[in-house]
């Protein structure tokens, strides 16, 4: 039962970012033909990278999991030059929303920092934070969630 809510809350997540990303900008097509990708009418598409860096309560130190992450993103970007990252921090429910926001932001500079420290052109990371909205795991009465306390980092191909 706990690994299908995992892997429901993982497809939501998927869904939720390809949204941010504007994967999901495509027209819906009549037939099930498979269709070449138009990188002028669509949205940027997926290079196949989507990582998860985690936070403890509070905290926007990136730790020894998050600079491995930020090492595979670098390798993912710096073998492929027609693609960006898209970094996304968020935080939980603990706390006053503001100090959320700012937390969020922190977390975010954080992952992009050690992104550009693993060599990723600062040029190529579009940062953003959403603070307590948005969050990517639903929990009862709000309680907060590691899974909550996290920053996105996605690899999406750049429109020409």
């Amino acid at each position: 039962m706990r690994q299908s809510q995992n892997h429901f809350r993982m497809l939501l997540a998927t869904a939720a970012l390809s949204l941010v990303a504007g994967c999901a900008q495509m027209a819906p097509r009549q037939d099930a033909s498979p269709q070449p990708h138009d990188a002028a009418t669509a949205g940027p598409e997926l290079a196949g990278a989507w990582y998860q860096v985690y936070f403890d309560t509070g905290s926007a130190d990136v730790n020894a999991r998050g600079r491995m992450i930020a090492q595979k993103v670098a390798y993912v970007v710096t073998n492929n030059t027609a693609t960006r990252v898209t970094v996304i921090g968020r935080t939980d429910r603990l706390g006053p929303p503001s100090a959320n926001m700012a937390l969020s932001e922190r977390r975010a500079n954080a992952v992009r920092d050690a992104l550009v420290a693993a060599g990723v052109p600062a040029a190529r990371i579009d940062t953003s934070w959403t603070g307590e909205a948005n969050q990517t795991g639903a929990t009862i009465d709000d309680t907060t969630s590691p899974h909550n306390r996290v920053v996105d980092v996605t690899v999406v191909k750049q429109t020409p």
